[in-house]
């Protein structure tokens, strides 16, 4: 066992082009959004009172939108049907705010539309947070099952456990596609309502754009932990 755990530190590396582009990514979205957060939309309304413009145009008067605390905490949670804008976004006029404000609506959207990916995605949640309980404990028993050359049943929960690990790209992978679209519909939605001119909106595509850098980054990073636990076996197969 702890032969198994020094293993998988030493594989650590990995990991490192993940966590490159993971900071890179973190990075790149703090300086666009301070970069146009210091620019204040011609219209000057702030950006909860453009998201509750839009919801009433689109006759969703019944979603709620209420502040929260934190720095892009934002969020839309289908459960209570409330937008919750964060301390930097709420009462902000600027191009980076009405973005982010805009991009949240977007996801009301969706689950008002009933798009695919979201109920997909929806459907995973609950089955990843089960199984996940289960994935480490197959891979560490087969693991050691296969020391032991205890032959097919040690693969059988091995590739169990990499089956279920293996989820968490798929989640990824269904997630960016959502986050993209919610972009795309946010910065439709300022230029068909003449919220923003067309210069202000590119502002917004740079914002949107950085942060969805982020799930491309949690996605590289799924695959880079797959690839880590796929060699951690290997090395123990190879050392049969």
């Amino acid at each position: 066992m702890f032969a198994i755990y020094w293993t998988y530190y030493i594989l650590g590396f990995v990991m490192i082009p993940g966590i490159i582009l993971g900071i890179y990514a973190q990075t790149k979205v703090y300086t666009t959004f301070n970069e146009f957060d210091r620019i204040n939309t011609k219209t000057g309304r702030k950006a909860h009172e453009v998201a509750r413009y839009m919801l009433d145009g689109a006759g969703m008067s019944d979603t709620q939108i209420k502040h929260i605390r934190g720095e892009l905490t934002d969020n839309y949670d289908p459960r209570n049907n409330t937008v919750s804008l964060s301390e930097s976004v709420y009462n902000k006029q600027s191009i980076s705010a009405i973005g982010v404000a805009a991009h949240e609506i977007g996801h009301v959207f969706q689950h008002k539309e009933k798009y695919l990916p979201i109920k997909v995605r929806n459907f995973l949640v609950p089955v990843i947070n089960f199984l996940g309980y289960f994935a480490w404990p197959l891979i560490f028993i087969g693991i050691i099952m296969e020391i032991a050359y205890l032959g097919t049943s040690a693969d059988v929960l091995l590739y169990i456990g990499i089956g279920i690990y293996g989820l968490n790209i798929l989640f990824c992978l269904i997630t960016l596609p959502i986050e993209l679209n919610a972009s795309k519909r946010a910065y439709r939605m300022l230029i068909d309502t003449n919220e923003l001119d067309e210069q202000e909106a590119e502002g917004v595509k740079k914002v949107l754009n950085a942060a969805a850098l982020t799930y491309v980054a949690a996605l590289v990073t799924s695959i880079l932990s797959l690839l880590r636990l796929v060699l951690l076996i290997f090395s123990f197969r190879r050392n049969d």
